[in-house]
Protein backbone atom coordinates (compact mmCIF):
# COMPACT_ATOMS: atom_id res chain seq x y z
CA UNK A 1 0.00 0.00 0.00
CA UNK A 2 2.98 2.14 0.93
CA UNK A 3 3.99 2.28 -2.60
CA UNK A 4 1.12 2.70 -4.22
CA UNK A 5 0.45 5.88 -2.22
CA UNK A 6 3.82 7.28 -3.13
CA UNK A 7 3.17 6.04 -7.35
CA UNK A 8 0.09 8.12 -6.88
CA UNK A 9 1.97 10.94 -5.31
CA UNK A 10 4.40 10.77 -8.24
CA UNK A 11 2.29 10.56 -11.48
CA UNK A 12 2.15 14.03 -13.22
CA UNK A 13 -1.12 16.08 -13.01
CA UNK A 14 -2.24 16.66 -16.64
CA UNK A 15 -5.18 18.88 -17.28
CA UNK A 16 -7.23 18.30 -20.71
CA UNK A 17 -9.71 20.85 -21.74
CA UNK A 18 -11.67 21.20 -25.26
CA UNK A 19 -15.13 20.68 -26.46
CA UNK A 20 -14.52 17.11 -25.90
CA UNK A 21 -11.86 15.41 -24.00
CA UNK A 22 -12.96 11.97 -23.18
CA UNK A 23 -10.18 10.34 -25.69
CA UNK A 24 -7.46 12.09 -24.32
CA UNK A 25 -8.83 12.33 -20.51
CA UNK A 26 -8.93 7.92 -20.67
CA UNK A 27 -6.12 7.14 -23.04
CA UNK A 28 -3.97 9.55 -20.37
CA UNK A 29 -5.39 7.67 -17.83
CA UNK A 30 -4.71 4.58 -18.85
CA UNK A 31 -0.90 5.29 -19.21
CA UNK A 32 -0.76 6.26 -16.02
CA UNK A 33 -1.03 9.84 -15.46
CA UNK A 34 -3.34 11.14 -13.54
CA UNK A 35 -5.83 13.26 -15.26
CA UNK A 36 -8.15 16.28 -15.49
CA UNK A 37 -10.65 17.35 -17.66
CA UNK A 38 -12.59 20.70 -18.47
CA UNK A 39 -15.17 19.72 -21.37
CA UNK A 40 -19.17 20.78 -22.81
CA UNK A 41 -20.01 17.26 -22.01
CA UNK A 42 -18.70 15.74 -18.84
CA UNK A 43 -19.76 12.12 -19.96
CA UNK A 44 -19.84 9.01 -17.71
CA UNK A 45 -16.60 7.68 -19.11
CA UNK A 46 -14.74 11.05 -18.82
CA UNK A 47 -15.18 11.49 -14.87
CA UNK A 48 -14.25 7.90 -14.69
CA UNK A 49 -11.25 8.22 -15.81
CA UNK A 50 -10.41 11.67 -14.16
CA UNK A 51 -9.13 12.62 -10.92
CA UNK A 52 -11.55 15.66 -11.08
CA UNK A 53 -14.16 16.90 -13.57
CA UNK A 54 -14.32 21.17 -14.25
CA UNK A 55 -17.48 22.28 -16.47
CA UNK A 56 -16.01 24.08 -19.58
CA UNK A 57 -18.43 27.26 -18.26
CA UNK A 58 -17.80 29.05 -16.69
CA UNK A 59 -14.20 29.42 -17.86
CA UNK A 60 -13.27 31.17 -14.63
CA UNK A 61 -13.71 27.20 -13.21
CA UNK A 62 -10.50 26.30 -14.85
CA UNK A 63 -8.42 29.09 -13.29
CA UNK A 64 -8.20 28.19 -9.77
CA UNK A 65 -7.07 24.28 -11.80
CA UNK A 66 -4.41 25.12 -13.94
CA UNK A 67 -2.00 26.63 -11.81
CA UNK A 68 -1.64 23.20 -10.05
CA UNK A 69 -0.93 20.74 -13.02
CA UNK A 70 2.40 19.44 -14.57
CA UNK A 71 0.84 19.63 -18.17
CA UNK A 72 -1.95 20.70 -20.20
CA UNK A 73 -3.12 19.12 -23.22
CA UNK A 74 -5.50 21.60 -25.50
CA UNK A 75 -8.53 19.73 -27.17
CA UNK A 76 -10.94 20.83 -29.89
CA UNK A 77 -12.46 24.27 -29.69
CA UNK A 78 -9.16 25.44 -27.95
CA UNK A 79 -7.78 28.00 -30.98
CA UNK A 80 -8.37 30.89 -29.13
CA UNK A 81 -7.77 29.90 -25.81
CA UNK A 82 -4.62 31.66 -24.96
CA UNK A 83 -6.49 34.07 -22.37
CA UNK A 84 -6.92 31.48 -20.31
CA UNK A 85 -3.30 31.09 -19.45
CA UNK A 86 -0.83 33.44 -17.80
CA UNK A 87 2.68 34.03 -19.62
CA UNK A 88 4.09 31.39 -17.01
CA UNK A 89 1.70 28.72 -17.36
CA UNK A 90 1.94 28.64 -21.53
CA UNK A 91 5.54 26.11 -20.84
CA UNK A 92 2.71 23.68 -19.46
CA UNK A 93 0.95 22.96 -22.86
CA UNK A 94 2.55 19.88 -24.16
CA UNK A 95 1.42 19.91 -27.80
CA UNK A 96 2.13 22.62 -29.98
CA UNK A 97 1.56 26.19 -28.86
CA UNK A 98 -1.41 28.41 -28.63
CA UNK A 99 -0.11 30.86 -31.31
CA UNK A 100 0.44 27.77 -33.77
CA UNK A 101 -2.77 25.70 -33.14
CA UNK A 102 -4.68 29.37 -34.04
CA UNK A 103 -2.29 29.82 -36.57
CA UNK A 104 -2.60 26.20 -38.49
CA UNK A 105 -6.31 25.79 -37.91
CA UNK A 106 -7.11 29.12 -39.53
CA UNK A 107 -8.46 27.55 -43.06
CA UNK A 108 -8.31 30.51 -45.26
CA UNK A 109 -4.33 30.94 -44.29
CA UNK A 110 -3.99 27.07 -44.47
CA UNK A 111 -5.43 27.70 -47.81
CA UNK A 112 -2.48 30.56 -48.76
CA UNK A 113 0.52 28.08 -47.65
CA UNK A 114 -0.41 25.11 -49.07
CA UNK A 115 -0.64 27.16 -52.83
CA UNK A 116 2.83 28.48 -52.00
CA UNK A 117 4.04 25.18 -51.11
CA UNK A 118 2.00 23.13 -54.39
CA UNK A 119 0.34 20.59 -51.93
CA UNK A 120 -3.37 19.74 -53.80
CA UNK A 121 -6.27 21.35 -51.95
CA UNK A 122 -9.65 22.82 -52.92
CA UNK A 123 -9.27 26.05 -54.60
CA UNK A 124 -10.55 28.75 -51.70
CA UNK A 125 -11.39 31.87 -50.63
CA UNK A 126 -13.01 34.14 -48.57
CA UNK A 127 -16.70 34.05 -48.98
CA UNK A 128 -16.74 37.93 -49.36
CA UNK A 129 -14.21 38.34 -51.86
CA UNK A 130 -16.62 35.20 -53.42
CA UNK A 131 -19.47 37.12 -53.16
CA UNK A 132 -17.99 40.45 -54.80
CA UNK A 133 -17.02 38.63 -57.40
CA UNK A 134 -20.58 37.60 -58.05
CA UNK A 135 -21.71 41.06 -58.33
CA UNK A 136 -18.92 42.32 -60.46
CA UNK A 137 -20.30 38.92 -62.74
CA UNK A 138 -16.20 38.10 -62.61
CA UNK A 139 -16.64 34.77 -60.53
CA UNK A 140 -13.02 32.31 -61.21
CA UNK A 141 -14.09 29.47 -63.56
CA UNK A 142 -12.42 27.28 -60.84
CA UNK A 143 -15.07 27.93 -58.71
CA UNK A 144 -19.08 26.04 -59.43
CA UNK A 145 -21.82 25.52 -57.85
CA UNK A 146 -21.76 23.26 -55.41
CA UNK A 147 -19.80 24.85 -53.05
CA UNK A 148 -18.71 24.30 -49.86
CA UNK A 149 -18.96 26.77 -47.07
CA UNK A 150 -17.18 26.42 -43.58
CA UNK A 151 -15.66 29.06 -41.03
CA UNK A 152 -12.52 30.04 -40.69
CA UNK A 153 -12.15 28.29 -36.73
CA UNK A 154 -13.94 25.03 -35.73
CA UNK A 155 -13.57 21.26 -36.97
CA UNK A 156 -16.22 18.33 -36.44
CA UNK A 157 -17.67 19.90 -40.07
CA UNK A 158 -21.24 20.36 -38.23
CA UNK A 159 -21.21 24.41 -39.67
CA UNK A 160 -19.76 22.88 -42.92
CA UNK A 161 -22.74 23.98 -45.74
CA UNK A 162 -23.09 23.23 -49.52
CA UNK A 163 -24.36 26.00 -51.72
CA UNK A 164 -26.09 25.68 -54.69
CA UNK A 165 -26.79 28.74 -55.87
CA UNK A 166 -25.81 32.63 -55.86
CA UNK A 167 -28.45 33.56 -53.45
CA UNK A 168 -27.09 30.55 -50.62
CA UNK A 169 -23.77 31.58 -50.81
CA UNK A 170 -24.61 35.64 -50.25
CA UNK A 171 -26.01 34.48 -46.91
CA UNK A 172 -22.14 34.03 -45.60
CA UNK A 173 -20.77 36.82 -47.22
CA UNK A 174 -18.76 38.21 -43.83
CA UNK A 175 -14.87 37.44 -42.49
CA UNK A 176 -15.75 34.39 -40.52
CA UNK A 177 -16.74 31.87 -43.50
CA UNK A 178 -14.31 31.07 -46.45
CA UNK A 179 -15.80 29.38 -49.41
CA UNK A 180 -14.20 26.02 -51.09
CA UNK A 181 -14.96 24.19 -53.93
CA UNK A 182 -16.28 20.91 -53.74
CA UNK A 183 -14.33 17.74 -54.00
CA UNK A 184 -16.27 14.82 -54.47
CA UNK A 185 -14.48 11.25 -52.87
CA UNK A 186 -13.55 9.41 -50.27
CA UNK A 187 -12.77 10.58 -46.72
CA UNK A 188 -9.49 9.93 -45.15
CA UNK A 189 -7.17 11.39 -42.31
CA UNK A 190 -3.70 10.84 -41.19
CA UNK A 191 -2.61 10.82 -37.94
CA UNK A 192 1.58 11.71 -37.00
CA UNK A 193 3.55 11.86 -33.54
CA UNK A 194 6.13 14.57 -33.76
CA UNK A 195 9.21 16.11 -32.14
CA UNK A 196 9.23 18.83 -34.34
CA UNK A 197 11.93 18.15 -35.77
CA UNK A 198 11.11 14.55 -36.86
CA UNK A 199 7.51 13.14 -37.48
CA UNK A 200 6.11 9.74 -37.86
CA UNK A 201 2.59 8.76 -39.66
CA UNK A 202 0.70 6.63 -37.13
CA UNK A 203 -2.00 5.51 -38.92
CA UNK A 204 -3.80 6.71 -42.14
CA UNK A 205 -7.69 6.27 -41.16
CA UNK A 206 -10.87 6.31 -43.34
CA UNK A 207 -13.18 9.23 -42.16
CA UNK A 208 -17.06 8.83 -41.71
CA UNK A 209 -18.48 11.92 -43.13
CA UNK A 210 -22.67 12.80 -43.15
CA UNK A 211 -24.17 9.27 -42.63
CA UNK A 212 -27.90 9.69 -42.72
CA UNK A 213 -27.81 6.27 -41.33
CA UNK A 214 -26.32 7.95 -38.09
CA UNK A 215 -28.85 11.07 -38.34
CA UNK A 216 -25.54 13.23 -38.93
CA UNK A 217 -27.19 16.76 -38.77
CA UNK A 218 -24.83 17.75 -41.54
CA UNK A 219 -23.89 16.82 -44.67
CA UNK A 220 -20.13 17.32 -43.62
CA UNK A 221 -20.44 16.51 -39.76
CA UNK A 222 -17.50 14.13 -38.47
CA UNK A 223 -19.42 10.47 -38.36
CA UNK A 224 -16.63 8.63 -36.76
CA UNK A 225 -13.63 6.76 -38.40
CA UNK A 226 -12.26 3.34 -39.52
CA UNK A 227 -8.23 2.11 -39.26
CA UNK A 228 -6.75 1.24 -40.80
CA UNK A 229 -7.77 2.80 -44.80
CA UNK A 230 -7.78 0.28 -46.83
CA UNK A 231 -6.68 -0.54 -49.52
CA UNK A 232 -3.23 0.33 -48.28
CA UNK A 233 -1.79 1.53 -51.79
CA UNK A 234 0.58 4.80 -53.30
CA UNK A 235 -2.48 6.54 -52.55
CA UNK A 236 -1.89 5.82 -48.27
CA UNK A 237 1.75 6.60 -49.04
CA UNK A 238 1.04 10.07 -50.69
CA UNK A 239 -1.04 11.37 -47.57
CA UNK A 240 1.35 9.88 -45.08
CA UNK A 241 4.33 11.87 -47.28
CA UNK A 242 2.15 15.14 -47.11
CA UNK A 243 1.19 14.95 -43.51
CA UNK A 244 4.60 14.35 -42.91
CA UNK A 245 6.07 17.35 -44.90
CA UNK A 246 3.22 19.96 -43.79
CA UNK A 247 4.55 18.95 -40.30
CA UNK A 248 8.12 19.39 -40.15
CA UNK A 249 7.24 22.75 -42.62
CA UNK A 250 5.02 23.85 -39.92
CA UNK A 251 6.67 23.27 -37.01
CA UNK A 252 4.32 20.99 -35.93
CA UNK A 253 4.23 19.11 -32.24
CA UNK A 254 3.11 15.84 -30.93
CA UNK A 255 -0.44 14.85 -31.87
CA UNK A 256 -1.38 15.82 -35.64
CA UNK A 257 -4.09 14.85 -37.45
CA UNK A 258 -4.10 15.61 -41.40
CA UNK A 259 -7.84 15.53 -43.36
CA UNK A 260 -7.85 14.69 -47.14
CA UNK A 261 -10.30 14.05 -49.57
CA UNK A 262 -9.40 11.30 -52.38
CA UNK A 263 -11.24 12.52 -55.46
CA UNK A 264 -13.24 10.43 -57.23
CA UNK A 265 -12.52 11.59 -60.20
CA UNK A 266 -8.78 11.06 -60.65
CA UNK A 267 -8.06 9.19 -57.52
CA UNK A 268 -5.58 11.96 -56.57
CA UNK A 269 -5.92 13.09 -52.31
CA UNK A 270 -6.28 16.85 -51.92
CA UNK A 271 -5.79 17.98 -48.04
CA UNK A 272 -8.91 19.60 -46.50
CA UNK A 273 -8.01 20.19 -43.31
CA UNK A 274 -4.83 20.30 -40.32
CA UNK A 275 -6.15 19.22 -37.04
CA UNK A 276 -3.00 20.45 -35.04
CA UNK A 277 -4.20 18.88 -31.88
CA UNK A 278 -4.98 15.34 -31.19
CA UNK A 279 -8.10 14.10 -33.15
CA UNK A 280 -11.29 11.92 -33.09
CA UNK A 281 -9.77 9.02 -34.79
CA UNK A 282 -7.25 8.39 -31.53
CA UNK A 283 -10.16 5.46 -30.14
CA UNK A 284 -9.51 3.67 -33.83
CA UNK A 285 -5.77 4.59 -33.92
CA UNK A 286 -5.29 3.09 -30.46
CA UNK A 287 -7.37 -0.05 -30.35
CA UNK A 288 -5.97 -0.81 -34.32
CA UNK A 289 -1.81 -0.31 -33.26
CA UNK A 290 -1.79 -0.61 -29.26
CA UNK A 291 -0.18 2.67 -28.96
CA UNK A 292 -1.33 4.98 -26.45
CA UNK A 293 -1.34 7.91 -28.39
CA UNK A 294 -1.72 10.16 -25.40
CA UNK A 295 1.68 8.74 -23.62
CA UNK A 296 3.15 9.11 -27.14
CA UNK A 297 2.44 12.55 -27.92
CA UNK A 298 3.65 13.52 -24.25
CA UNK A 299 7.23 11.91 -24.88
CA UNK A 300 7.50 13.39 -28.43
CA UNK A 301 6.76 16.68 -27.10
CA UNK A 302 9.52 16.73 -23.90
CA UNK A 303 11.92 13.78 -24.68
CA UNK A 304 11.84 13.84 -28.14
CA UNK A 305 11.24 10.44 -28.56
CA UNK A 306 9.04 8.59 -31.10
CA UNK A 307 8.04 5.38 -31.60
CA UNK A 308 10.71 2.72 -33.28
CA UNK A 309 7.99 0.25 -35.08
CA UNK A 310 4.06 0.83 -35.58
CA UNK A 311 2.17 -1.87 -36.44
CA UNK A 312 -1.71 -2.52 -37.54
CA UNK A 313 -2.96 -5.29 -35.77
CA UNK A 314 -6.49 -5.69 -36.12
CA UNK A 315 -9.48 -2.81 -37.56
CA UNK A 316 -11.24 -1.28 -35.29
CA UNK A 317 -14.15 0.95 -36.12
CA UNK A 318 -16.06 3.96 -34.24
CA UNK A 319 -19.21 5.73 -35.14
CA UNK A 320 -20.76 8.22 -33.33
CA UNK A 321 -24.48 8.38 -33.64
CA UNK A 322 -26.53 11.70 -33.46
CA UNK A 323 -29.94 12.47 -32.38
CA UNK A 324 -32.63 12.80 -34.65
CA UNK A 325 -35.11 14.29 -32.23
CA UNK A 326 -34.49 15.42 -28.65
CA UNK A 327 -33.62 12.20 -26.85
CA UNK A 328 -33.79 10.93 -23.54
CA UNK A 329 -31.16 8.50 -22.34
CA UNK A 330 -32.91 5.57 -20.79
CA UNK A 331 -30.13 3.49 -19.25
CA UNK A 332 -26.75 2.83 -18.25
CA UNK A 333 -23.94 1.98 -20.96
CA UNK A 334 -20.42 0.33 -20.32
CA UNK A 335 -18.34 -1.60 -22.89
CA UNK A 336 -18.46 -0.80 -26.35
CA UNK A 337 -19.89 2.38 -25.88
CA UNK A 338 -17.87 5.70 -25.23
CA UNK A 339 -18.78 9.36 -24.58
CA UNK A 340 -21.26 7.72 -22.55
CA UNK A 341 -24.09 10.14 -21.77
CA UNK A 342 -25.68 9.78 -17.69
CA UNK A 343 -28.71 8.02 -17.43
CA UNK A 344 -31.59 10.66 -17.44
CA UNK A 345 -29.89 12.96 -20.05
CA UNK A 346 -31.61 14.95 -22.62
CA UNK A 347 -29.30 15.44 -25.35
CA UNK A 348 -30.86 17.95 -28.05
CA UNK A 349 -31.74 17.36 -31.87
CA UNK A 350 -28.03 17.59 -33.67
CA UNK A 351 -26.28 17.06 -30.79
CA UNK A 352 -23.93 13.71 -30.64
CA UNK A 353 -25.46 10.48 -28.10
CA UNK A 354 -22.31 8.95 -27.71
CA UNK A 355 -19.79 6.55 -29.70
CA UNK A 356 -19.80 2.88 -30.73
CA UNK A 357 -16.46 1.17 -30.84
CA UNK A 358 -16.12 -2.18 -33.06
CA UNK A 359 -12.66 -4.28 -33.59
CA UNK A 360 -12.14 -7.22 -35.34
CA UNK A 361 -9.38 -8.80 -37.57
CA UNK A 362 -10.91 -8.26 -40.59
CA UNK A 363 -12.99 -4.67 -41.84
CA UNK A 364 -16.39 -6.29 -41.85
CA UNK A 365 -15.69 -7.88 -38.58
CA UNK A 366 -15.30 -4.90 -37.18
CA UNK A 367 -18.17 -3.09 -38.45
CA UNK A 368 -20.03 -5.94 -37.60
CA UNK A 369 -19.25 -5.36 -34.05
CA UNK A 370 -20.08 -1.65 -34.08
CA UNK A 371 -23.46 -2.22 -35.53
CA UNK A 372 -24.22 -4.12 -32.65
CA UNK A 373 -22.97 -1.35 -30.15
CA UNK A 374 -25.22 1.10 -32.30
CA UNK A 375 -27.83 -1.43 -31.92
CA UNK A 376 -27.56 -1.67 -28.12
CA UNK A 377 -27.25 1.98 -27.86
CA UNK A 378 -30.33 2.90 -29.67
CA UNK A 379 -31.96 1.01 -27.65
CA UNK A 380 -31.38 2.63 -24.58
CA UNK A 381 -32.71 6.16 -26.11
CA UNK A 382 -35.86 7.41 -26.95
CA UNK A 383 -36.90 10.63 -28.67
CA UNK A 384 -38.88 12.77 -26.49
CA UNK A 385 -42.69 14.01 -27.81
CA UNK A 386 -42.80 17.18 -30.07
CA UNK A 387 -44.18 20.12 -28.05
CA UNK A 388 -47.62 20.90 -28.94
Amino acid sequence: MMDENRENRNREKVLAVGYSVRHIVCSGFRAGYEMYAADAFGDVDTKRCAKRYIPLEPLSNLYREIGAMDGIILGSGMENANFLFEKRDMEKIWGNPIETVKRVSNKAWLATQLDDLNVPHPYTCSCIRTVEELKEGRLKLKLRYPVVVKPIYGGGGTMNKLCWNDKELTRFANHDFICQEYIRGRHASVSTLSTGKEVVSVAVNEQLIGLDSLHAPGSFSYCGNITPFHPVSRLTEQMCEIAEFLTLKFGLKGSNGFDFVISADDHQPFLIEVNPRFQGSLDTVELSTGLNLVDGAIKAVRKSLLPERIITHRYAVKLVLYAERDTVVKRDFDGGIADIPAKGTVIRSGQPIASCIGVGDKRATAVTAAMENLALLKSGVSSLPSPK
